[in-house]
């Protein structure tokens, strides 16, 4: 019973002398007071206005005027996993059309920090076009991250980290092998799962490396005793750096008669940090600052939708990526922003993947890949170079052109060196679709073929008599062993020399049915295995796909 129900009573039961009922009066008066102040504790201790409709000049610029924040501080509390289906019942409270209004006033670290960044906000106001640009290149990821961002309970900083480390550049590669949007070196991907093979790089994987960064930030984050900006401080210069100049800043402090701090700051050990580091959390808290008020700085940011930009459509089997993108309409440029992570024009033989595609593009084109076999329909071969070939020699080999072999390897001129792998194309048209397994094939003369020789010198011989009895030129036999023109050659010396012989082949085609390997044919046919790869010019390990067609010498 409160205070006023206990008056009202006891004025209904019996009347009490005046002096009684004035304490209790005033008590009543206290109790609404702090029933009142108890209220106010409730509300938010960060108060801001829904963003107001904004008359722009331009409709490809997103302004929104921020509020007056007053800096607080709060216990960071250990960034734990929630479920996407509460995250989605967070988001659905307050929607808001454009990312950037989302984020607004939640960047909590360059809140707490405020003051303590104010020349890297300077450098940015001498940039004013830069976060511009980044923000545009940002559009097809950002929602995605943030959402991840989100559902871990990390601090709203972490989704612009991608600006400090690569521009927001997905292929964006470092001096220190670091690569992708989130800048993995190999040793570090590899512990967080990104593959990294001839085909594929899961350091440039969108989805892959922003698990795999946000992974390694809750992991910081708990060494660094739930510090977020320790926690930056180790992903850029590695949690051994941070524990030396911890070390180092107890050691002088101990030097000056302070005691030591088992718990310094960021701002605490920075002198002690790489002049790298130093600037990278502070960067990051200034750029959050300026996004955050960007109106302010007039700093013009892309309106990137609070939407989902891409969807993955997962693969049943390997498959060339440029049929992929046309059958899905998406342009080249979109694409290779989504799927960065392919390095070569087909997915990888083995294994699990996905394609990235854009919300509007993906339904269509899932309908379309059972009904699309073409797709899959892919002849190729890897190559090691070897020493003294060159492109050209490489085309004729596998009858195919050096355009093609540039063109599926991403090349931009003819340098080759040995030892590194080319995917080679292997012409459809080469390979005459059958109607039965096996059929003669008339005898023909074959392209001109090609063989390695060694020779050894001798007294008086030059490289240009080498050169008229091989019927070759100097500028070939000098490419093939990597020697200037004007060299001078001593007897006892040995020189690479390719040979061009001419021979009729007969031969008869098999068509390759599920099931078959290289064995089975080379036994079937009465030859070795090692002699019909050699035929085909494939590995004696290589993955036969049906329908594919291999010449059976006879």
């Amino acid at each position: 019973m409160n205070a006023l129900t206990r008056l009202t009573t006891m004025k209904t039961k019996t009347v009490m002398p005046k002096n009684l009922i004035r304490p209790t009066f005033k008590a009543v008066c206290l109790l609404g007071c702090v029933l009142s102040l108890s209220s106010c504790i409730s509300l938010p201790l960060i108060s801001y206005e829904a963003p107001k409709k904004q008359t722009t000049h331009n409709s490809t610029q997103f302004h929104f005027t921020p509020t007056t924040i007053t800096p607080h501080t709060h216990t960071q509390k250990i960034a734990d996993i929630t479920t996407e289906k509460t995250h989605k019942e967070d988001l659905s409270r307050t929607f808001y059309p454009i990312i950037w209004q989302e984020m607004q006033h939640k960047f909590h670290l360059s809140i707490d920090h405020l003051g303590k960044y104010d020349t890297h906000i300077d450098h940015l106001k001498q940039r004013p076009n830069y976060l511009k640009t980044v923000s545009q290149r940002a559009k097809p990821y950002l929602h995605y991250i943030l959402t991840q961002v989100q559902m871990r309970d990390m601090p709203y900083e972490m989704a612009l980290l991608p600006i400090i480390e690569s521009g927001f550049q997905p292929t964006a590669h470092s001096h220190k092998e670091a690569n992708g949007l989130w800048q993995f070196i190999p040793s570090t991907g590899r512990i967080y799962g990104l593959e990294q093979s001839w085909w594929y790089d899961g350091r440039q994987d969108v989805i892959q490396s922003t698990q795999a960064a946000l992974d390694y930030l809750q992991k910081l984050y708990k060494m660094n005793n739930n510090d977020w900006l320790l926690a930056l401080a180790s992903y850029n210069a590695g949690p051994g750096t941070i524990r030396k100049a911890i070390r180092k800043y107890n050691k002088a402090q101990v030097k000056s008669g302070q005691p030591a701090n088992n718990t310094p700051s960021f701002w605490d050990i920075s002198p002690y940090l790489p002049k790298e580091t130093q600037k990278y959390v502070p960067s990051l808290l200034a750029v959050s600052h300026v996004i955050n008020h960007n109106d302010s700085f007039n700093v013009d940011l892309e309106p990137i939708d609070n939407r989902p930009f891409f969807e993955a459509v997962p693969l049943p089997k390997q498959i060339h990526l440029q049929k992929a993108r046309q059958l899905a309409q998406v342009s080249k440029t979109t694409f290779n922003q989504l799927n960065s992570g392919y390095l070569a024009k087909i997915t990888p033989p083995n294994g699990a993947y996905q394609i990235l595609l854009p919300i509007e593009n993906a339904k269509e084109f899932r309908e379309h890949i059972t009904s699309t076999p073409e797709l899959f329909e892919i002849q190729w071969q890897k190559h090691t170079i070897k020493r003294g070939e060159s492109l050209g020699l490489i085309a004729q080999k596998y009858k195919t052109s050096q355009k093609e072999i540039k063109k599926l390897n991403n090349m931009k001129n003819h340098h080759i060196r040995a030892g590194k792998t080319l995917l080679i194309p292997i012409p459809n048209n080469a390979l005459e679709p059958q109607a039965t397994s096996t059929q003669l094939a008339r005898s023909t003369p074959s392209k001109p073929t090609r063989h390695k020789t060694t020779v050894t010198l001798k007294k008086g011989q030059s490289l240009w008599s080498i050169a008229q009895t091989y019927n070759v030129t100097t500028k070939a036999l000098a490419r093939w062993n990597n020697i200037p023109q004007s060299k001078t050659l001593q007897p006892g010396m040995k020189l690479i020399v390719w040979k061009t012989n001419k021979k009729t082949n007969t031969f008869s085609r098999y068509k390759i049915k599920s099931g078959d390997n290289l064995w089975k044919i080379a036994k079937k046919n009465r030859i070795s295995t090692r002699l019909l790869a050699k035929y085909n010019n494939l590995s004696t390990k290589a993955y036969l796909k049906p329908g594919q067609v291999l010449k059976i010498p006879i």
